[in-house]
Order: structure tokens, then sequence, then C-alpha cells
């Protein structure tokens, strides 16, 4: 039997790919200013509201990090996994981070502060 599992992590030790990512995408966030940090099964970070939410999989090899971050608008861009309306001023936009190019993209960067913003308001 194997010790992996399909659970979300919030906790990316055990990867150090994943973490390196998440630590810059964190460095990045915190940079915007005020902000709160949250860890549980996800690293979550909020202002008013939350508005960004990362994640790995147990049995996700190292070098994955799942990201939401949410919005009042859709955003249409080739970069997002998956964009869908929660409510009605409420959009999630979902990202699959793989690459080091992407963790430090300007278009992710845009986004997250897109979503700082949002959760300012």
């Amino acid at each position: 039997m194997t010790s992996s599992t399909s659970k979300m992590t919030g906790d990316f030790s055990a990867k150090p790919t994943t973490q390196a990512f998440f630590d810059g995408i964190a460095a990045f966030t915190g940079g915007l200013g005020p902000v709160n940090r949250e860890a549980k099964a996800q690293v979550s970070f909020s202002v008013n509201r939350k508005f960004l939410w990362l994640w790995a999989y147990e049995k996700t090899s190292d070098g994955t990090l799942y990201i939401n971050v949410t919005l009042d608008h859709r955003v249409d861009d080739p970069h997002f996994h998956e964009v869908s309306q929660v409510s009605t001023n409420q959009w999630n936009h979902h990202v699959v981070v793989k690459t080091e190019a992407a963790a430090r993209s300007d278009w992710l960067a845009d986004l997250i502060r897109a979503g700082y913003d949002f959760a300012g308001q």
C-alpha cells in the first residue's frame, strides 16, 4: 500500500521544486501590501476576503503547484487551466504551475495582483 494519497496539502516541504515555486509566489504576494496568510489543507492569502489559494496533492510528483485566484470578473488567458463563475460577482481562475518560468511570469503576477486588488475592496 502506498503512503501517497490524493489528499490536498499546503505543506510543500517534501517537494523542493514545488516549495520553490510557492516561496517565490508567496514573496511576491506579500510584497503587494498587507496580507493575511493561513495554512491548512491549502495555503490561502486574504486582505478583506480570501483571493489566493495554493496547494499540491500528496500523490502529485514534485514540480506541480495548483493555484486558484478569485476575481470579480472573468479573465481569459491561454495559461489558465480553467475559469469558472462561482457566484454573481466571483470568478475562480485556476492555474497549474509546472515550471519556474510560469511561477515567475508576468501573466501570473498580473493575475495575483488583480486578486489582491479585488480582495482589498
